[in-house]
């Protein structure tokens, strides 16, 4: 199908927006679910999931708007943190009912491993458009739309793991995670400039992308260069050396440091 078609199939801006904001309740849920599941394998007590499940949901947004604190909006309004405002203020509703339920649930039934990762991937492409496109529809620089998209995937995230224990994703040894989300925000500006598709395909392929490279490399295993000296005659062969019974790639385990030679 050529861009032709795509352009041609394209919905309102009714239905455009109404989307987003499905992808956003969808992104919020399971940012929670991520959250509170991470904070319940450490024991937290009930407002500590609660508090946890919530930063995630909602950390990865506001970091963007408070970068982008003073841009004005197209109504010539400065732009507000999304969920102090009277239409959005359901985003905090949303994550903590979804992390009461998830304390509850999993007081019963442990969830599967492999939850944190996958949901992760999921929250992170969602989020990783949601930024890229506010930033984008507000007008701003390329680069500036890149960052803004980088930031609102990957911060909810990493404060999950910094809140539980853990190395963050986007700090762990040879993890494919903001390359993912840079390839996502890539691919709308792809889409969106350079092939000039509506901003629907745009986002909904930018989604697409951000998740398949995520969970590509993740069944790969596929990496990025780590760091290693330039003179180190030393080959160290512990990289993926773990404490006895503990698999660094399952959810909610902290990624041990290397042996020393």
């Amino acid at each position: 199908m050529n861009t032709l078609a795509f352009s041609a199939l394209v919905p309102t801006t009714e239905a455009f927006d109404s989307m987003v904001h499905i992808c956003c309740i969808f992104a919020t849920v399971v940012g929670a679910i991520t959250g509170a599941t991470a904070s319940s394998r450490v024991r937290m007590d009930l407002i500590g999931i609660v508090v946890c499940g919530t930063i995630v949901a909602l950390g990865g947004g506001t970091l963007r708007d408070v970068l982008l604190s003073g841009v004005m909006t197209q109504d010539g309004t400065p732009l507000r943190v999304y969920w102090t405002t009277p239409g959005e203020v359901q985003y905090i509703w949303q994550a903590v009912i979804t992390s009461v339920i998830i304390f509850y649930v999993t007081r019963f039934r442990a969830l599967p491993v492999g939850t944190i990762r996958v949901a992760d991937a999921f929250s992170m492409a969602f989020f990783t458009i949601l930024g890229m496109n506010k930033a984008y529809c507000l007008g701003l620089p390329g680069v500036v739309c890149c960052i803004m998209g980088v930031c609102t995937g990957v911060a909810g995230g990493a404060m999950r793991d910094i809140i539980t224990g853990n190395v963050p994703y986007i700090f762990r040894p040879k993890e494919v995670y903001a390359s993912a989300s840079l390839g996502g925000c890539v691919a709308y500006l792809v889409f969106a400039d350079l092939l000039d598709l509506h901003r629907f395909w745009a986002f909904a392929l930018g989604i697409v992308v951000t998740f398949t490279i995520r969970m590509v490399s993740v069944y790969h295993n596929w990496t990025l260069p780590s760091y290693q000296p330039l003179f180190d005659t030393v080959r160290n062969t512990d990289d993926h050396v773990t404490p006895q019974g503990q698999d660094c790639n399952a959810d909610n385990a902290s990624w041990p440091s290397k042996k020393e030679l």
